[in-house]
């Protein structure tokens, strides 16, 4: 009895483990079979990239802004556990992921390490590498805090897109020293060398040149350096040195006066014929039509003591001073307080040019006005140098 019994388990082991070996022989076909048949033989591969607007799906993508939102699209990508866009590593969610897509957004960090490549880690280890750049912008240039600024000291550039390193170029090829720097703007010490002319700003990520010039000397209309021969009002208020005020660009205006006794004060003041005109016939003959003013803008450095607000400043550039200075003429509300630095100050063009509308060009020059009012709290503790019409573009 007990050896038919153990005859019988025998069997029935043999039997099971025979079956078994057979299921396991009919799995290892059926995955290989699966593993064949799945696309790109079960590796992942990427075949484009796109971005995720439904509207666009057809707008195929080789590179991408920082933070952008994209959909990778390919085959057996569902088992991705890392992404990374040149040496910054993407955010990954599971709920964004399936065998044929990858939707992520490109990391806004900036890199230190340009590959131009993406690249998938996966669960086993592998990993893919796929051509695909990260546009990060070349610098912005806006403006200067002042464009005239003195040797040795320092000047504020400000921007966008200030990705260390960086280099500061001006016009003649020396380079400035950054003092700091941060996203927007930068602090630049100016070099011995340094010329009138743009500034160029070179990172990582491209160069870019201001429109707007360092030290702009381009139609200077009212320098206070010239000789003062047929002024009515100004040559006691031009001065090339100040206890307060530190010089620029050489000789400037300088008012420190209140107006209780008189509510307005005549600062710069010469008919066409004194010498003022020589500098004033510096104005362009394009930007004396207005159909061409908007190319151009006047600019001026200012540096206040006390604030200007609810002063006004009355600009008159035209053929004859009287009784033109009093019919026509650009008026600034100098909403400003500088304390003690100079500062650029920018105008349109057009809105003097307009307000001036006695205005036609002359070669030979104009007369002009300039006249400080407002309200007898005023107090006028400022300096003016360097006015100027020059175009807003560089040709």
């Amino acid at each position: 009895m007990t050896s038919t019994i153990k005859v019988k388990i025998m069997r029935s082991i043999y039997k099971y483990s025979i079956l078994l070996f057979i299921a396991f022989g009919m799995t290892g076909i059926i995955v290989s079979c699966s593993d064949d048949d799945a696309p790109n033989g079960g590796n992942p591969m990427i075949r484009y990239v796109r971005i995720t607007n439904p509207a666009s799906a057809d707008s195929l993508l080789v590179a991408a802004g920082q933070g952008q939102m994209i959909a990778i699209m390919g085959e057996n990508l569902g088992d991705v556990r890392q992404l990374w866009f040149n040496d910054q590593r993407a955010t990954l969610n599971p709920s964004f992921i399936t065998n044929n897509t990858i939707i992520t957004r490109v990391p806004a960090q900036i890199p230190t390490v340009i590959t131009n490549k993406a690249k998938l880690i996966f669960g086993n280890g592998k990993e893919l590498l796929y051509d695909f750049s990260v546009d990060i912008s070349e610098p912005v240039i806006d403006y200067m805090k002042s464009e005239y600024v003195n040797t040795d000291d320092v000047a504020l550039i400000y921007g966008d897109y200030f990705y260390e390193p960086l280099t500061v170029t001006f016009t003649g090829g020396a380079e400035g020293e950054l003092v700091s720097v941060s996203d927007n703007v930068m602090e630049v010490k100016v070099p011995a060398g340094a010329q009138p002319g743009p500034i160029t700003i070179s990172s990582n990520f491209g160069v870019t040149e201001s429109e707007f010039w360092f030290r702009d000397n381009r139609n200077i209309v009212a320098s206070f350096d010239g000789t003062t021969n047929g002024l009515w009002h100004g040559p006691a208020y031009i001065v090339s040195s100040d206890d307060d005020i530190e010089p620029i660009n050489g000789k400037f205006i300088r008012m420190k006066r209140d107006l209780s006794a008189w509510g307005w004060f005549e600062l710069y003041v010469g008919p066409s014929n004194s010498d003022v005109a020589l500098e004033l016939k510096n104005i362009p003959a394009e930007a004396a039509t207005v159909a061409n003013a908007d190319k151009y803008s006047l600019k001026f450095e200012i540096n206040t003591l006390k604030s200007l607000t609810g002063a006004y400043i009355h600009m008159y550039i035209g053929p004859t001073i009287e009784p033109g200075r009093h019919n026509a003429k650009y008026i600034w509300q100098p909403n400003i307080n500088t304390n003690g630095e100079w500062q650029t100050v920018t105008i349109p063009w057009k809105d003097v040019l307009v307000a001036n509308s006695q205005l036609e060009y002359d070669p030979n020059g104009y007369g002009v006005s300039i006249h400080f009012s407002g309200p007898n709290a005023v107090t006028g503790d400022f300096a003016l140098d360097n006015m100027r019409v020059v175009p807003n573009i560089n040709d």
